[in-house]
């Protein structure tokens, strides 16, 4: 007979919240698991492969739709599909993941030239002056454009 586990023991081997298991079964990223007598959900060998494999995509940054499709291929195809499909996965996430880099880095540059501006500003500043008085906040004036 095959091990069952109750949902504490299979948010402990998965590292996965029994909260989060409950979510990812009304989500039907797991199938709702059979009961004991007393009612206790009772997952089997199976229904762990399956947690592992959204944790671990959940992990890689896929959105639940896409750990949806993902579960559903692993399940139902053979082992040379799958791991085509796992490939345009990882292929589409590094993507991603190369955007936001690009973001990132696009936002890393705006703020060093905003520090530049502000150094600058303080520089200028004169004793007392008001944000409203000024006309060289650099959040708000451009540098170019300073009201004297």
């Amino acid at each position: 007979m095959t091990r069952t586990l109750i949902i504490g023991e299979l948010a402990k081997r998965t590292g996965v919240s029994a909260k989060t298991i409950r979510f990812y079964e009304a989500e039907g990223l797991i199938p709702p698991p059979t009961r004991s007598d007393a009612g206790y959900r009772l997952y089997g060998p199976t229904d762990l492969r399956r947690l592992r494999l959204i944790r671990r995509a959940r992990l890689l940054g896929l959105s639940l739709p896409e750990v949806r499709l993902l579960v559903e291929q692993a399940f139902a195809s053979d082992c040379a599909g799958f791991t085509a499909q796992l490939c345009e996965h990882i292929e589409r996430q590094r993507s991603v993941i190369d955007g936001r880099i690009a973001e990132l880095t696009a936002l890393r540059a705006e703020l060093d030239g905003l520090e530049e501006h502000v150094r600058h500003a303080r520089a200028r500043m004169p004793a007392g002056g008001r944000v409203a008085d000024c006309g060289f906040c650099p959040l708000i004036d451009d540098e170019e454009e300073t009201v004297s």
